[in-house]
Protein backbone atom coordinates (compact mmCIF):
# COMPACT_ATOMS: atom_id res chain seq x y z
CA UNK A 1 0.00 0.00 0.00
CA UNK A 2 2.85 2.38 0.73
CA UNK A 3 4.35 2.06 -2.75
CA UNK A 4 0.94 2.45 -4.38
CA UNK A 5 0.37 5.62 -2.35
CA UNK A 6 3.67 7.05 -3.54
CA UNK A 7 2.86 6.13 -7.13
CA UNK A 8 -0.50 7.79 -6.76
CA UNK A 9 1.08 11.05 -5.49
CA UNK A 10 3.64 10.96 -8.26
CA UNK A 11 0.98 10.57 -10.94
CA UNK A 12 -1.00 13.44 -9.43
CA UNK A 13 2.10 15.60 -9.61
CA UNK A 14 2.57 14.82 -13.30
CA UNK A 15 -1.12 15.56 -13.96
CA UNK A 16 -0.75 18.90 -12.17
CA UNK A 17 2.26 19.79 -14.34
CA UNK A 18 0.27 18.95 -17.50
CA UNK A 19 -2.65 21.09 -16.29
CA UNK A 20 -0.36 24.07 -15.66
CA UNK A 21 1.11 23.74 -19.14
CA UNK A 22 -2.35 23.67 -20.74
CA UNK A 23 -3.41 26.75 -18.79
CA UNK A 24 -0.33 28.68 -19.91
CA UNK A 25 -0.95 27.71 -23.54
CA UNK A 26 -4.52 29.04 -23.28
CA UNK A 27 -3.51 32.42 -21.87
CA UNK A 28 -0.68 33.16 -24.30
CA UNK A 29 -1.94 36.20 -26.25
CA UNK A 30 -2.19 36.02 -30.04
CA UNK A 31 -0.94 39.42 -31.12
CA UNK A 32 0.09 38.56 -34.65
CA UNK A 33 -3.19 39.87 -36.11
CA UNK A 34 -4.43 42.34 -33.50
CA UNK A 35 -1.30 44.47 -33.84
CA UNK A 36 -2.26 45.45 -37.39
CA UNK A 37 -6.03 45.91 -37.18
CA UNK A 38 -8.30 48.51 -35.63
CA UNK A 39 -9.53 47.63 -32.17
CA UNK A 40 -13.17 46.63 -31.82
CA UNK A 41 -14.90 48.03 -28.76
CA UNK A 42 -18.37 46.59 -28.78
CA UNK A 43 -19.86 47.51 -32.14
CA UNK A 44 -17.47 50.45 -32.68
CA UNK A 45 -14.16 50.04 -34.49
CA UNK A 46 -11.48 52.37 -33.15
CA UNK A 47 -9.08 53.97 -35.64
CA UNK A 48 -5.63 55.01 -34.40
CA UNK A 49 -3.51 55.26 -37.57
CA UNK A 50 -3.62 56.14 -41.26
CA UNK A 51 -3.28 52.45 -42.06
CA UNK A 52 -6.38 51.64 -40.03
CA UNK A 53 -8.34 54.44 -41.73
CA UNK A 54 -7.39 53.07 -45.16
CA UNK A 55 -8.42 49.59 -44.03
CA UNK A 56 -11.75 50.87 -42.69
CA UNK A 57 -12.55 52.50 -46.05
CA UNK A 58 -12.79 49.03 -47.60
CA UNK A 59 -16.12 48.61 -45.76
CA UNK A 60 -19.32 50.34 -46.82
CA UNK A 61 -21.00 49.98 -43.43
CA UNK A 62 -20.08 49.96 -39.75
CA UNK A 63 -19.40 52.28 -36.83
CA UNK A 64 -15.99 53.92 -36.46
CA UNK A 65 -14.32 56.25 -33.97
CA UNK A 66 -11.06 58.17 -34.34
CA UNK A 67 -8.72 57.77 -31.36
CA UNK A 68 -5.87 60.03 -32.52
CA UNK A 69 -4.98 62.79 -34.95
CA UNK A 70 -4.12 61.17 -38.28
CA UNK A 71 -1.62 62.46 -40.83
CA UNK A 72 -2.54 61.32 -44.36
CA UNK A 73 0.62 62.64 -46.02
CA UNK A 74 1.73 60.41 -48.91
CA UNK A 75 -1.64 58.64 -49.36
CA UNK A 76 -3.67 59.27 -52.51
CA UNK A 77 -7.07 58.76 -50.94
CA UNK A 78 -9.92 57.00 -52.75
CA UNK A 79 -13.21 58.61 -51.62
CA UNK A 80 -15.10 56.29 -49.27
CA UNK A 81 -18.68 55.26 -50.15
CA UNK A 82 -20.21 54.83 -46.72
CA UNK A 83 -23.47 54.03 -44.94
CA UNK A 84 -22.81 53.98 -41.21
CA UNK A 85 -21.53 56.09 -38.33
CA UNK A 86 -18.21 57.89 -38.20
CA UNK A 87 -17.28 59.61 -34.93
CA UNK A 88 -14.31 61.94 -35.27
CA UNK A 89 -14.19 62.13 -31.46
CA UNK A 90 -12.74 65.66 -31.71
CA UNK A 91 -9.62 64.46 -33.56
CA UNK A 92 -8.22 65.79 -36.84
CA UNK A 93 -7.46 64.24 -40.22
CA UNK A 94 -4.47 66.17 -41.60
CA UNK A 95 -3.22 66.58 -45.17
CA UNK A 96 -5.96 64.59 -46.90
CA UNK A 97 -5.13 64.36 -50.60
CA UNK A 98 -7.81 63.44 -53.16
CA UNK A 99 -7.11 63.38 -56.91
CA UNK A 100 -9.80 60.95 -58.08
CA UNK A 101 -13.49 60.28 -57.69
CA UNK A 102 -15.19 57.39 -55.96
CA UNK A 103 -16.07 54.16 -57.81
CA UNK A 104 -19.88 54.42 -57.75
CA UNK A 105 -22.45 56.95 -58.91
CA UNK A 106 -25.53 58.53 -57.36
CA UNK A 107 -28.48 60.06 -59.22
CA UNK A 108 -28.46 63.85 -59.20
CA UNK A 109 -30.52 66.33 -61.15
CA UNK A 110 -30.50 69.99 -62.12
CA UNK A 111 -33.18 72.65 -61.78
CA UNK A 112 -35.05 71.19 -64.75
CA UNK A 113 -35.17 67.74 -63.08
CA UNK A 114 -32.88 66.23 -65.67
CA UNK A 115 -31.04 63.28 -64.11
CA UNK A 116 -27.33 62.52 -64.15
CA UNK A 117 -25.21 59.60 -62.93
CA UNK A 118 -22.75 61.50 -60.78
CA UNK A 119 -19.49 60.73 -58.96
CA UNK A 120 -18.26 62.20 -55.68
CA UNK A 121 -14.88 63.32 -54.33
CA UNK A 122 -13.90 64.09 -50.75
CA UNK A 123 -13.14 62.09 -47.62
CA UNK A 124 -16.39 60.35 -48.55
CA UNK A 125 -17.56 59.86 -52.11
CA UNK A 126 -21.17 59.01 -51.24
CA UNK A 127 -22.66 59.28 -47.76
CA UNK A 128 -25.95 57.38 -47.73
CA UNK A 129 -28.10 57.22 -44.58
CA UNK A 130 -24.93 57.99 -42.64
CA UNK A 131 -23.86 60.05 -39.64
CA UNK A 132 -20.56 61.93 -39.43
CA UNK A 133 -19.87 63.87 -36.22
CA UNK A 134 -17.04 65.45 -34.24
CA UNK A 135 -14.61 65.31 -37.17
CA UNK A 136 -11.93 67.91 -37.93
CA UNK A 137 -10.32 68.15 -41.38
CA UNK A 138 -7.25 70.34 -41.76
CA UNK A 139 -5.13 71.06 -44.81
CA UNK A 140 -7.14 68.90 -47.24
CA UNK A 141 -6.21 69.21 -50.94
CA UNK A 142 -8.96 67.90 -53.20
CA UNK A 143 -7.83 68.46 -56.79
CA UNK A 144 -9.83 66.42 -59.30
CA UNK A 145 -9.89 66.66 -63.10
CA UNK A 146 -12.58 64.60 -64.85
CA UNK A 147 -14.98 64.42 -67.77
CA UNK A 148 -17.73 62.87 -65.62
CA UNK A 149 -20.59 64.49 -63.74
CA UNK A 150 -19.04 65.15 -60.34
CA UNK A 151 -19.32 67.02 -57.05
CA UNK A 152 -16.35 67.62 -54.74
CA UNK A 153 -16.19 68.78 -51.11
CA UNK A 154 -14.00 68.16 -48.04
CA UNK A 155 -16.34 65.80 -46.18
CA UNK A 156 -18.62 64.32 -48.87
CA UNK A 157 -18.99 64.82 -52.60
CA UNK A 158 -22.49 63.32 -52.56
CA UNK A 159 -24.89 63.08 -49.63
CA UNK A 160 -28.11 61.08 -49.46
CA UNK A 161 -30.23 61.54 -46.34
CA UNK A 162 -27.17 61.88 -44.12
CA UNK A 163 -26.15 63.98 -41.12
CA UNK A 164 -22.93 65.96 -40.70
CA UNK A 165 -22.56 67.65 -37.31
CA UNK A 166 -20.06 69.31 -34.97
CA UNK A 167 -17.25 69.28 -37.55
CA UNK A 168 -14.48 71.79 -38.28
CA UNK A 169 -12.89 72.16 -41.73
CA UNK A 170 -9.92 74.50 -42.00
CA UNK A 171 -7.26 75.54 -44.51
CA UNK A 172 -8.72 73.25 -47.16
CA UNK A 173 -8.65 73.57 -50.94
CA UNK A 174 -11.18 72.04 -53.34
CA UNK A 175 -10.57 72.31 -57.08
CA UNK A 176 -12.71 70.59 -59.72
CA UNK A 177 -11.80 70.78 -63.41
CA UNK A 178 -14.62 69.34 -65.50
CA UNK A 179 -16.22 69.23 -68.96
CA UNK A 180 -19.45 67.47 -67.99
CA UNK A 181 -22.99 68.85 -67.88
CA UNK A 182 -23.59 68.57 -64.10
CA UNK A 183 -20.90 69.37 -61.55
CA UNK A 184 -19.77 71.60 -58.70
CA UNK A 185 -17.92 72.16 -55.42
CA UNK A 186 -19.00 72.73 -51.81
CA UNK A 187 -17.34 73.81 -48.58
CA UNK A 188 -18.76 70.90 -46.54
CA UNK A 189 -20.70 68.65 -48.95
CA UNK A 190 -21.39 68.66 -52.66
CA UNK A 191 -24.90 67.58 -53.64
CA UNK A 192 -27.74 65.84 -51.87
CA UNK A 193 -30.03 65.81 -48.86
CA UNK A 194 -29.76 65.62 -45.08
CA UNK A 195 -28.57 67.90 -42.29
CA UNK A 196 -25.59 70.15 -41.60
CA UNK A 197 -25.48 71.16 -37.92
CA UNK A 198 -22.85 73.22 -36.12
CA UNK A 199 -20.21 72.86 -38.83
CA UNK A 200 -17.57 75.50 -39.59
CA UNK A 201 -15.54 75.57 -42.77
CA UNK A 202 -12.67 77.72 -44.00
CA UNK A 203 -12.18 76.66 -47.60
CA UNK A 204 -11.00 77.76 -51.03
CA UNK A 205 -13.26 76.52 -53.85
CA UNK A 206 -12.27 76.45 -57.53
CA UNK A 207 -14.40 75.41 -60.52
CA UNK A 208 -12.82 75.27 -63.99
CA UNK A 209 -15.01 74.47 -67.02
CA UNK A 210 -12.94 73.02 -69.88
CA UNK A 211 -15.65 72.64 -72.57
CA UNK A 212 -16.93 75.87 -74.13
CA UNK A 213 -19.45 74.00 -76.27
CA UNK A 214 -21.36 72.33 -73.43
CA UNK A 215 -23.81 74.60 -71.60
CA UNK A 216 -23.23 72.97 -68.29
CA UNK A 217 -25.09 73.26 -64.99
CA UNK A 218 -22.39 74.36 -62.54
CA UNK A 219 -22.78 74.87 -58.78
CA UNK A 220 -20.67 76.30 -55.95
CA UNK A 221 -21.66 76.83 -52.32
CA UNK A 222 -19.85 77.57 -49.08
CA UNK A 223 -21.92 74.96 -47.23
CA UNK A 224 -22.94 72.77 -50.18
CA UNK A 225 -23.25 73.15 -53.93
CA UNK A 226 -26.82 72.03 -54.66
CA UNK A 227 -29.66 70.05 -53.14
CA UNK A 228 -31.78 70.10 -50.00
CA UNK A 229 -29.74 69.87 -46.81
CA UNK A 230 -30.88 71.70 -43.69
CA UNK A 231 -28.20 74.17 -42.57
CA UNK A 232 -28.24 75.12 -38.89
CA UNK A 233 -25.65 77.01 -36.83
CA UNK A 234 -22.94 76.78 -39.48
CA UNK A 235 -20.11 79.26 -40.03
CA UNK A 236 -18.69 79.62 -43.55
CA UNK A 237 -15.47 81.28 -44.70
CA UNK A 238 -15.27 80.96 -48.47
CA UNK A 239 -12.79 82.09 -51.10
CA UNK A 240 -14.35 81.01 -54.40
CA UNK A 241 -13.19 81.12 -58.05
CA UNK A 242 -15.48 80.00 -60.86
CA UNK A 243 -14.62 79.98 -64.58
CA UNK A 244 -17.66 78.70 -66.47
CA UNK A 245 -19.01 78.59 -70.02
CA UNK A 246 -22.47 77.41 -69.08
CA UNK A 247 -24.87 78.35 -66.29
CA UNK A 248 -23.46 79.56 -62.97
CA UNK A 249 -25.27 78.85 -59.67
CA UNK A 250 -23.07 80.13 -56.84
CA UNK A 251 -23.84 81.11 -53.25
CA UNK A 252 -22.14 81.84 -49.98
CA UNK A 253 -24.33 79.13 -48.43
CA UNK A 254 -25.76 77.16 -51.37
CA UNK A 255 -25.42 77.32 -55.14
CA UNK A 256 -28.93 76.00 -55.82
CA UNK A 257 -31.46 75.24 -53.10
CA UNK A 258 -33.94 72.63 -54.36
CA UNK A 259 -35.88 69.65 -53.09
CA UNK A 260 -34.02 66.37 -53.35
CA UNK A 261 -35.17 63.72 -53.84
CA UNK A 262 -38.12 65.05 -55.81
CA UNK A 263 -41.49 63.51 -55.04
CA UNK A 264 -44.77 65.39 -55.61
CA UNK A 265 -46.55 63.14 -53.12
CA UNK A 266 -44.38 64.40 -50.25
CA UNK A 267 -44.35 67.76 -48.49
CA UNK A 268 -40.88 69.06 -47.69
CA UNK A 269 -40.05 71.75 -45.14
CA UNK A 270 -36.42 72.74 -44.79
CA UNK A 271 -34.48 74.81 -42.27
CA UNK A 272 -31.78 77.42 -42.88
CA UNK A 273 -31.20 78.84 -39.39
CA UNK A 274 -28.54 80.91 -37.59
CA UNK A 275 -25.77 80.69 -40.18
CA UNK A 276 -22.86 83.03 -40.97
CA UNK A 277 -21.05 83.58 -44.29
CA UNK A 278 -17.83 85.53 -44.79
CA UNK A 279 -15.69 85.86 -47.91
CA UNK A 280 -16.21 86.17 -51.64
CA UNK A 281 -16.78 84.38 -54.94
CA UNK A 282 -15.13 85.68 -58.11
CA UNK A 283 -16.77 84.24 -61.25
CA UNK A 284 -17.64 84.62 -64.89
CA UNK A 285 -20.36 83.10 -67.03
CA UNK A 286 -19.26 82.91 -70.65
CA UNK A 287 -22.76 82.42 -72.03
CA UNK A 288 -25.03 84.71 -74.08
CA UNK A 289 -28.09 83.11 -72.45
CA UNK A 290 -26.94 84.33 -69.08
CA UNK A 291 -28.17 83.46 -65.58
CA UNK A 292 -25.13 84.32 -63.44
CA UNK A 293 -26.57 83.55 -60.04
CA UNK A 294 -24.29 84.51 -57.16
CA UNK A 295 -25.55 85.69 -53.76
CA UNK A 296 -24.45 85.66 -50.16
CA UNK A 297 -27.04 83.05 -49.18
CA UNK A 298 -28.47 81.01 -52.10
CA UNK A 299 -27.59 81.50 -55.74
CA UNK A 300 -30.92 80.20 -57.01
CA UNK A 301 -33.90 78.93 -55.02
CA UNK A 302 -36.14 76.28 -56.58
CA UNK A 303 -38.13 75.51 -53.43
CA UNK A 304 -39.36 78.12 -50.98
CA UNK A 305 -40.81 75.85 -48.30
CA UNK A 306 -38.24 76.35 -45.57
CA UNK A 307 -37.70 78.25 -42.33
CA UNK A 308 -35.10 81.00 -42.70
CA UNK A 309 -33.70 83.22 -39.94
CA UNK A 310 -30.60 84.49 -38.16
CA UNK A 311 -28.40 84.95 -41.26
CA UNK A 312 -25.22 87.04 -40.87
CA UNK A 313 -22.83 87.77 -43.70
CA UNK A 314 -20.02 89.87 -45.09
CA UNK A 315 -19.80 88.59 -48.64
CA UNK A 316 -18.81 89.89 -52.08
CA UNK A 317 -20.00 88.54 -55.44
CA UNK A 318 -17.39 89.60 -57.99
CA UNK A 319 -18.35 89.03 -61.63
CA UNK A 320 -15.66 89.46 -64.27
CA UNK A 321 -15.88 89.45 -68.08
CA UNK A 322 -12.45 88.41 -69.28
CA UNK A 323 -13.25 84.88 -70.41
CA UNK A 324 -9.71 84.21 -71.63
CA UNK A 325 -8.34 83.67 -68.13
CA UNK A 326 -8.81 80.91 -65.60
CA UNK A 327 -9.80 82.38 -62.26
CA UNK A 328 -7.55 81.18 -59.43
CA UNK A 329 -6.59 82.48 -55.99
CA UNK A 330 -3.04 83.19 -57.16
CA UNK A 331 -2.91 86.04 -59.71
CA UNK A 332 0.49 85.28 -61.22
CA UNK A 333 0.78 83.11 -64.34
CA UNK A 334 3.86 81.38 -62.94
CA UNK A 335 3.79 81.97 -59.19
CA UNK A 336 7.00 81.61 -57.21
CA UNK A 337 6.55 80.95 -53.50
CA UNK A 338 8.57 81.65 -50.41
CA UNK A 339 8.07 78.98 -47.76
CA UNK A 340 8.05 79.46 -44.01
CA UNK A 341 7.86 76.48 -41.65
CA UNK A 342 6.10 76.79 -38.30
CA UNK A 343 7.02 73.97 -35.94
CA UNK A 344 4.29 72.13 -34.00
CA UNK A 345 3.76 72.73 -30.30
CA UNK A 346 1.98 70.85 -27.55
CA UNK A 347 -1.24 72.73 -28.36
CA UNK A 348 -0.96 73.49 -32.10
CA UNK A 349 -0.10 71.67 -35.30
CA UNK A 350 2.92 72.75 -37.30
CA UNK A 351 2.53 73.85 -40.92
CA UNK A 352 4.24 75.41 -43.92
CA UNK A 353 3.17 78.84 -45.17
CA UNK A 354 3.57 79.52 -48.89
CA UNK A 355 3.61 83.17 -50.04
CA UNK A 356 3.68 84.17 -53.71
CA UNK A 357 6.49 86.64 -54.42
CA UNK A 358 4.44 88.38 -57.10
CA UNK A 359 0.79 88.70 -56.00
CA UNK A 360 1.18 87.99 -52.29
CA UNK A 361 -1.30 85.10 -52.26
CA UNK A 362 -0.65 82.90 -49.25
CA UNK A 363 -1.82 79.51 -48.03
CA UNK A 364 -0.87 76.88 -45.44
CA UNK A 365 -0.37 73.13 -45.88
CA UNK A 366 1.89 70.23 -44.79
CA UNK A 367 0.54 70.11 -41.26
CA UNK A 368 2.60 68.22 -38.69
CA UNK A 369 1.85 66.69 -35.29
CA UNK A 370 3.89 67.40 -32.17
CA UNK A 371 6.26 64.42 -31.98
CA UNK A 372 5.59 63.54 -28.33
CA UNK A 373 2.04 62.61 -29.34
CA UNK A 374 3.35 59.80 -31.54
CA UNK A 375 3.45 56.25 -30.17
CA UNK A 376 6.94 54.81 -30.57
CA UNK A 377 5.54 51.29 -30.88
CA UNK A 378 3.48 52.16 -33.94
CA UNK A 379 5.18 54.78 -36.06
CA UNK A 380 4.09 56.18 -39.41
CA UNK A 381 6.93 56.04 -41.91
CA UNK A 382 8.39 58.98 -43.79
CA UNK A 383 5.91 60.88 -45.97
CA UNK A 384 8.29 60.43 -48.90
CA UNK A 385 7.81 56.64 -48.92
CA UNK A 386 6.06 55.12 -51.94
CA UNK A 387 2.52 54.31 -50.82
CA UNK A 388 1.93 51.85 -53.67
CA UNK A 389 2.12 48.83 -51.41
CA UNK A 390 -0.05 46.06 -50.11
CA UNK A 391 -3.06 46.82 -47.91
CA UNK A 392 -1.26 45.78 -44.74
CA UNK A 393 1.82 47.99 -45.12
CA UNK A 394 0.77 51.66 -45.17
CA UNK A 395 3.76 52.87 -43.23
CA UNK A 396 2.93 51.19 -39.92
CA UNK A 397 5.58 49.43 -37.86
CA UNK A 398 4.26 46.14 -36.45
CA UNK A 399 4.16 45.83 -32.69
CA UNK A 400 6.98 43.76 -31.16
CA UNK A 401 6.33 40.09 -30.47
CA UNK A 402 5.50 39.95 -26.75
CA UNK A 403 4.72 36.23 -26.30
CA UNK A 404 8.27 34.79 -26.51
CA UNK A 405 8.67 34.39 -22.73
CA UNK A 406 5.41 32.42 -22.19
CA UNK A 407 6.39 30.09 -25.03
CA UNK A 408 9.79 29.44 -23.42
CA UNK A 409 8.05 28.65 -20.13
CA UNK A 410 5.82 26.12 -21.90
CA UNK A 411 8.86 24.46 -23.50
CA UNK A 412 10.73 24.32 -20.18
CA UNK A 413 7.80 22.78 -18.32
CA UNK A 414 7.32 20.24 -21.09
CA UNK A 415 10.96 19.14 -20.76
CA UNK A 416 10.58 18.86 -16.97
CA UNK A 417 7.46 16.74 -17.42
CA UNK A 418 9.25 14.40 -19.83
CA UNK A 419 12.18 14.00 -17.41
CA UNK A 420 9.79 13.23 -14.55
CA UNK A 421 7.98 10.61 -16.59
CA UNK A 422 11.29 8.99 -17.57
CA UNK A 423 12.41 9.01 -13.94
CA UNK A 424 9.11 7.49 -12.87
CA UNK A 425 9.53 4.64 -15.36
CA UNK A 426 13.09 4.03 -14.18
CA UNK A 427 12.03 3.83 -10.50
CA UNK A 428 9.18 1.48 -11.31
CA UNK A 429 11.45 -0.86 -13.27
CA UNK A 430 13.98 -0.92 -10.43
CA UNK A 431 11.26 -1.93 -7.98
CA UNK A 432 10.12 -4.74 -10.26
CA UNK A 433 13.66 -6.11 -10.46
CA UNK A 434 14.01 -6.00 -6.67
CA UNK A 435 10.76 -7.93 -6.21
CA UNK A 436 11.90 -10.64 -8.64
CA UNK A 437 15.25 -10.86 -6.84
CA UNK A 438 13.54 -11.38 -3.45
CA UNK A 439 11.35 -14.17 -4.80
CA UNK A 440 14.42 -16.07 -5.90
Amino acid sequence: MKNNYKNFNFLNYIAAVILVILCIVQIVPDTSVKAETAENTGDITEIHTAAELVKASENQTGSYRLMADIDMTGIDWTPWDFSGKFDGNGYTILNLSVTKTNRRTMKTYDGNRKEYDTYGAGLFGILSNADVSGLNIKGARIEVATNNHCFAAPIAGLCNNSNISDCIISDSYVSLTDSAKMWGTGGIAGFGSGNLDNVSTDVTLVCIDTDKQVKDEQFMGGAYAAGFLNIRNCKINIDGYDSDHGYVHDGGLVGMYMVYPYDLSLTYAGEVLNNEVYGQITFYEDNTDRRAYCKANMGEVMNWTYAYSGFKYDFDANETFDYSVTLLPEKCDNPVYNDTVTEPTVTDFGFTTHTCQGCGYTYNDKYTIYKEYKDDSEEVTSPDNDMNMSDDSFGVTKKKDNHVIPVLVVILLTVVMILLIVRYIQVRNQRKRRRRHRRR
